[in-house]
């Protein structure tokens, strides 16, 4: 998967030191200013809990709370880290349109400035374009940010730009490009024990073999995955882990992982209210069920479909 579930910790470094200032033992600062930052900041660490949670709602709410605080302080940099956040959020949740928008303007106010943020809206820009099928347009993005930039990336940075590299080959059909970037990727987030981010190298590894048909590679990358999202308690990260392992089993021929995987996914999924993944895994566990002749557990399958709202 693109990292959408880990990225938003790359932006909360400059936010944290904000917050943290207000908590230290040397006396307030009272002028409005400041005041104003530390609240945007404040509402970027709390949206950033619930987007990791995958409460997109409530993250949402505290990144436009950023946004309102850090534009009416005229805090530019500020401005740009917020709209990143509600770009991704409106990533996450689909709202595409939207989220090009937000990052495009995240992305060119950053150009301006030249500032550091123009990895970031990079990076979150280039996911959108992978997310709507366009690895051309998003390795354009990638490999500028990356030439540009590239002695001044962070660790947290370089991992997801590799990451995102590599399934961008991945999409465009290239798979030995796609894991010489995820395996630089992993080994990155690895060796810097960046534990989400290493997850998600693992899950994208894993697609690349079953694709290739390499279903020992794509089990053993999958369980690898859902190991660390456990370890990390990422339950979006989770839901994603099960689903894929669930493929991969169903691929092989063996029903009864493939369901129990795909059950355990919609339940996560559920917990989340994440409907995409719901309907999926819904559609996977009534085939399942219907091959083996378990007519009565079909049907309740295909009764909760039709309340997710699908067609």
């Amino acid at each position: 998967m693109i990292m959408q579930r880990a990225f938003l910790r790359l932006l909360l470094p400059a936010a944290l030191v904000l917050a943290t200032a207000s908590c230290s033992s040397a006396p307030p600062k009272t002028d409005t200013v400041t005041t104003v930052k530390n609240q945007a900041s404040d509402a970027e660490v709390s949206g950033q809990h619930y987007y990791s949670q995958g409460r997109y709602d409530l993250a949402l709410q505290f990144f436009t709370q950023a946004l309102d605080a850090n534009a009416s302080v005229d805090n530019v940099d500020g401005v740009i880290r917020s709209r990143i956040a509600i770009g991704q959020v409106y990533l996450a949740t689909g709202r595409l349109p939207a989220a090009e928008d937000m990052l495009s303007r995240a992305r060119e106010q950053a150009r301006q400035r030249g500032s550091p943020l123009f990895i970031n809206s990079s990076i979150s820009l280039g996911e959108l374009y992978l997310t709507k099928e366009d690895p051309q347009k998003a390795l354009a993005v990638f490999q500028e940010a990356l030439g540009t930039q590239q002695a001044k990336l962070t660790p947290e940075q370089t991992g997801v730009l590799y990451h995102n590299i590599g399934s961008a080959w991945k999409s465009a059909g290239d798979m030995a490009k796609a894991l010489s970037w995820l395996s630089q990727s992993l080994q990155s987030n690895l060796s810097h024990k960046l534990l989400e981010e290493a997850a998600a190298d693992y899950y994208m590894i894993a697609s690349v073999h079953s694709k290739q048909g390499d279903f020992d590679g794509a089990v053993s990358n999958a369980e690898q995955a859902l190991a660390l999202d456990k370890k990390v308690e990422s339950s979006p990260g989770i839901a994603k882990d099960l689903y894929a392992l669930g493929l991969i089993e169903s691929k092989q021929g063996d029903t009864a992982k493939a369901y129990d995987y795909f059950q355990r996914g919609y339940n996560v999924f559920t917990t989340l209210g994440e409907k995409s993944g719901m309907r999926k895994s819904l559609t996977e566990l009534i085939a399942i069920a219907e091959s083996l002749g378990r007519t009565d557990e079909a049907q309740g399958y295909r009764q909760a479909l039709e309340r997710t709202g699908a067609q």
